[in-house]
Protein backbone atom coordinates (compact mmCIF):
# COMPACT_ATOMS: atom_id res chain seq x y z
CA UNK A 1 0.00 0.00 0.00
CA UNK A 2 1.52 3.33 -1.05
CA UNK A 3 0.63 6.68 0.45
CA UNK A 4 1.85 10.15 -0.39
CA UNK A 5 2.36 11.71 3.03
CA UNK A 6 3.57 15.23 3.78
CA UNK A 7 6.44 15.54 6.28
CA UNK A 8 4.61 18.05 8.50
CA UNK A 9 1.82 17.11 10.84
CA UNK A 10 -1.44 16.55 9.02
CA UNK A 11 -4.95 16.43 10.44
CA UNK A 12 -6.61 13.06 9.77
CA UNK A 13 -10.12 11.75 10.14
CA UNK A 14 -10.30 7.97 10.09
CA UNK A 15 -13.45 5.92 9.68
CA UNK A 16 -13.47 2.17 9.65
CA UNK A 17 -15.68 -0.83 9.09
CA UNK A 18 -14.30 -4.05 10.55
CA UNK A 19 -16.16 -7.20 9.53
CA UNK A 20 -15.12 -9.47 12.41
CA UNK A 21 -15.93 -8.55 16.03
CA UNK A 22 -12.72 -10.26 17.18
CA UNK A 23 -10.55 -7.82 15.20
CA UNK A 24 -12.55 -4.74 16.22
CA UNK A 25 -11.07 -4.27 19.75
CA UNK A 26 -7.56 -4.65 18.35
CA UNK A 27 -8.22 -1.98 15.72
CA UNK A 28 -9.77 0.31 18.34
CA UNK A 29 -6.75 -0.11 20.63
CA UNK A 30 -4.34 0.75 17.81
CA UNK A 31 -6.29 3.85 16.82
CA UNK A 32 -6.40 5.06 20.44
CA UNK A 33 -2.60 5.01 20.56
CA UNK A 34 -2.41 7.60 17.79
CA UNK A 35 -5.71 9.48 17.44
CA UNK A 36 -8.71 10.80 19.37
CA UNK A 37 -11.93 8.81 19.46
CA UNK A 38 -14.88 10.94 18.33
CA UNK A 39 -17.64 8.38 17.95
CA UNK A 40 -18.22 4.77 16.96
CA UNK A 41 -15.82 3.83 14.18
CA UNK A 42 -14.39 7.34 13.84
CA UNK A 43 -11.16 8.93 15.05
CA UNK A 44 -9.43 12.23 14.38
CA UNK A 45 -6.06 13.72 15.14
CA UNK A 46 -2.81 15.25 13.92
CA UNK A 47 -0.05 12.88 12.91
CA UNK A 48 3.34 13.35 11.33
CA UNK A 49 4.42 11.00 8.55
CA UNK A 50 6.27 8.65 10.91
CA UNK A 51 3.22 8.33 13.17
CA UNK A 52 0.91 7.81 10.20
CA UNK A 53 3.13 5.06 8.76
CA UNK A 54 3.33 3.36 12.17
CA UNK A 55 -0.46 3.52 12.55
CA UNK A 56 -1.10 2.07 9.09
CA UNK A 57 1.49 -0.67 9.55
CA UNK A 58 -0.05 -1.72 12.86
CA UNK A 59 -3.52 -1.72 11.34
CA UNK A 60 -2.35 -3.80 8.37
CA UNK A 61 -1.12 -6.39 10.86
CA UNK A 62 -4.64 -6.80 12.25
CA UNK A 63 -7.19 -6.16 9.49
CA UNK A 64 -8.09 -8.40 6.59
CA UNK A 65 -7.86 -6.27 3.47
CA UNK A 66 -10.46 -8.37 1.66
CA UNK A 67 -13.04 -7.94 4.47
CA UNK A 68 -12.32 -4.69 6.36
CA UNK A 69 -12.22 -1.05 5.28
CA UNK A 70 -10.41 1.95 6.74
CA UNK A 71 -10.66 5.39 5.14
CA UNK A 72 -8.36 8.30 6.05
CA UNK A 73 -9.45 11.83 5.14
CA UNK A 74 -6.74 14.43 5.59
CA UNK A 75 -6.05 18.15 5.48
CA UNK A 76 -2.92 20.18 6.03
CA UNK A 77 -4.57 21.94 8.97
CA UNK A 78 -7.66 21.17 11.02
CA UNK A 79 -8.99 24.67 10.39
CA UNK A 80 -9.56 23.71 6.75
CA UNK A 81 -12.17 21.14 7.73
CA UNK A 82 -15.59 22.29 8.84
CA UNK A 83 -17.34 20.22 11.46
CA UNK A 84 -20.99 20.25 12.40
CA UNK A 85 -22.48 17.84 14.90
CA UNK A 86 -26.16 16.98 14.65
CA UNK A 87 -27.44 15.43 17.88
CA UNK A 88 -25.15 14.79 20.81
CA UNK A 89 -21.39 14.98 20.57
CA UNK A 90 -20.38 11.56 21.81
CA UNK A 91 -16.96 12.41 23.15
CA UNK A 92 -14.88 15.44 23.88
CA UNK A 93 -11.46 15.29 22.35
CA UNK A 94 -9.26 13.00 24.40
CA UNK A 95 -6.03 11.26 23.71
CA UNK A 96 -4.86 8.01 25.18
CA UNK A 97 -1.20 7.10 25.35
Amino acid sequence: MKFIIPENKVFYIAVYDIADEKRLPKVLKIFRKYMNWVQNSAFEGELNSKQFHALVNELLGVIKKDQDSIIFYHAEEQKHIGKKVVGIEKNEITKFF
